[in-house]
């Protein structure tokens, strides 16, 4: 019994450091904590290379593209405020075949021979997007 009181005893005191350690960590963090800001938040983030991650940052009203690497961090551009806000696509019924029907339309249209010259505009379009993040990652090379 002796062997089994002892091991009972040194287990739950571990615990008991764990836990204590646990709370002083969130505490320390929760203070002085990183990443707790009233006027710099970070609005997306890209990592385009080990290491290496850009930045969308908004100040107010301001929004700015930054460059961080693992010596530095570079201002790469002011963006515009005019510039329209993407939201994501949000499904607004949960029947089935409504959102089976609207897909297989889109498919249908997306398949049309009269849409080409729109189709090809896009794609060239995020081909040249492609091509802008390849050149920032580049640059950060």
């Amino acid at each position: 019994m002796g062997y089994l009181a002892n091991f009972m005893v040194y287990t739950l005191a571990m615990i008991g450091v764990i836990a204590i350690a646990l709370i002083v960590f969130k505490k320390a963090n929760s203070f002085g904590g990183a990443g707790k800001s009233k006027h710099l938040k970070v609005i997306d983030t890209l990592s385009i290379a080990p290491r290496k991650t850009l930045y969308v940052v908004s100040t107010g009203r301001e929004k700015f593209l930054i460059a961080g690497d693992v010596g530095n961090t570079t201002l790469i551009s002011k963006l515009e405020t005019s510039a329209k806000e993407i939201e994501p696509a949000v499904c607004e019924t949960n029947d089935f075949k409504e959102t089976m029907a609207s897909l297989s339309k889109a498919k249908s249209s997306y398949m049309d021979k009269s849409n080409i010259g729109i189709k090809s505009s896009l794609l060239s379009q995020s081909r040249q997007e492609h091509s802008v993040l390849k050149n920032l990652a580049e640059r950060m090379r």
